[in-house]
């Protein structure tokens, strides 16, 4: 997996990344179930046709410890439908793991219109009636780590968004909600699914899309890394997972690396500025940094597998979008993945686009936001799996 950096920061130029302000350290609403409300207030400027809040909420990490996660909803102005409205959850692509890099802030320009244009097909989801939850998944924005491309603590953030958003005044939500992710938002999504009926039988699942979902962290995470962006993202997958599952980073980096390394995990990667300035940071890690390599270090194996999505049953029919030219989530990986899905037996929609892989959830976003409205409108889902 060749690491990339995500599509907002070729649109954008500051190089400051902001500070959480109070709102973001609003304590979590002590035992009150996952999805409640901690803080709200609008969210300026907002989308044509909707409301916008920005939102606090509770939420559980991948130890099963009640935290605030932060997020945006979008609420259609529209009167909603008899049948209540649907729910699309977006999960967001890479844009680092410390506290600054939420979307929801104003990471130097990646304010709320900026924010909107990165979610695609917005737009056709409100169109539709939808109400939209982007969150901003645990450590970002709120306080505390960020699980990065840690599926159990991403996908309890995104469902419990569902949650919160039903609770906003004018949502009149059904139940009902599909999740919608791009390469870290892909696998995160993949495993919302994975976990939804369990983790949140009041609601109803009814289709995962995921464009470029990394699948195969085994292979995909523990490849050596040649370039400085290379080694800012395995920079955060070392930081991020030491400290949630509490290992010593030291395990798989040398001692003398380690300074190197927390400085580099406090960039993010939202604007062209900041993408600059994490890159030259990593540069501090070259040429190597790496003392053993996770897939051969206890117990870094496990872990990896752990967070491979496809461990479990896809929770609703799946709908895979991959960009045949994506350099970074090869599709070779993606292919495997959807092989293994099909040899399951379970609903897959599989398509490539001639798209690389900062492109594809845009160039797909129509044809994923009728996928969508079909699922939420009772049309089987398509299955091109092959018999």
């Amino acid at each position: 997996m060749k690491y990339f950096l995500p599509a907002a920061f070729l649109l954008l130029s500051a190089c400051g990344i902001p500070k959480a302000t109070s709102f973001y350290e609003s304590a979590v609403v002590a035992g009150a179930p996952p999805g409640t409300v901690i803080a709200v207030e609008p969210y300026s400027p907002s989308v044509p046709g909707a409301a916008a809040y920005r939102v606090m909420y509770n939420s559980t990490d991948t130890h099963g410890v009640t935290i605030p996660v932060s997020g945006v909803i979008y609420i259609p102005l529209a009167p909603a439908p008899p049948a209540g409205r649907n729910i699309v959850a977006w999960a967001h692509p890479t844009t680092g793991i410390a506290q600054g890099c939420a979307p929801s802030l104003d990471n130097g320009g990646l304010g709320a219109l900026s924010l909107a244009q990165s979610i695609p097909g917005l737009g056709d989801f409100i169109s539709d009636g939808d109400i939209v939850a982007a969150t901003d998944y645990p450590g970002l924005g709120a306080p505390g780590t960020h699980p990065y491309l840690i599926g159990d603590g991403e996908g309890r953030s995104i469902i419990d968004s569902v949650r919160a958003a039903r609770t906003l005044p004018g949502a009149d939500s059904n139940g009902k909600y599909a999740v919608w992710g791009h390469s870290q938002g892909g696998q995160a999504a993949l495993f919302a699914g994975q976990i939804a009926n369990e983790y949140a039988p009041e609601l109803k699942l009814v289709g995962v899309a995921a464009a470029a979902p990394p699948t195969d962290m085994n292979i995909e995470l523990t490849e050596p890394f040649r370039s400085n962006s290379g080694r800012l993202l395995a920079s955060y997958v070392y930081y991020s997972w030491a400290k949630t599952y509490g290992i010593p980073i030291t395990s798989i980096v040398y001692p003398q690396a380690v300074p190197a390394v927390h400085k580099t995990v406090m960039k993010c990667i939202n604007t062209l500025g900041q993408a600059i300035d994490a890159v030259h940071a990593a540069s501090a890690l070259n040429p190597v940094f790496r003392s053993h390599n996770p897939n051969q270090t206890p117990p870094w194996p496990a872990l990896l597998t752990e967070n491979s999505p496809g461990g479990a049953a896809p929770g609703a029919p799946l709908l895979i979008v991959q960009g045949s030219e994506d350099a970074t989530v090869e599709p070779h990986f993606t292919h495997s993945f959807a092989a293994a899905v099909c040899a399951k037996h379970e609903v897959l929609d599989y398509q490539e686009r001639d798209t690389g892989h900062l492109t594809i959830a845009i160039k797909s976003s129509g044809m994923v936001a009728g996928w969508i409205h079909d699922r939420f409108n009772g049309v089987e889902a398509p299955n091109n799996c092959k018999a």
